[in-house]
């Protein structure tokens, strides 16, 4: 649960400059070879293959997001911050996951 959570706040780091995206979709490859597909929507929420919704919050500057699973905080640092279908970038999180984030879709 906890690194499905990581997973899923991480992708928001991806998305979080279009303002006009109604979804975003991430998928996650970590160094496990563990693939997990999220969708994160406008209102500051992911889904993990269509689990309930997660809030998150953002810090841009640091490339960082951070959410909370079981009363734990969960943070995920990317490389680089992307808005574009095909954009790929390097994450890991305080759990010890490391791996590839690429944005497949974005709908507006």
């Amino acid at each position: 649960m906890k690194t499905r959570l990581l997973i899923a706040i991480a992708g928001l780091a991806l998305m979080a400059t279009p303002a006009l995206a109604a979804s975003t979709t991430v998928e996650f490859a970590n160094s496990n070879g563990q693939t997990t597909v999220v969708v994160f929507d406008a209102g500051g929420t992911a889904s993990i293959n269509g689990a309930a919704p997660t809030p998150y919050t953002l810090d841009q500057e640091a490339k960082k997001i951070c959410g909370s699973a079981e009363g734990q905080e969960l943070c995920v640092t990317f490389g680089e911050m992307g808005t574009d279908v095909g954009f790929s970038t390097s994450y890991s999180d305080t759990a010890g996951n490391s791996g590839t984030a690429t944005i497949t879709a974005v709908s507006e």
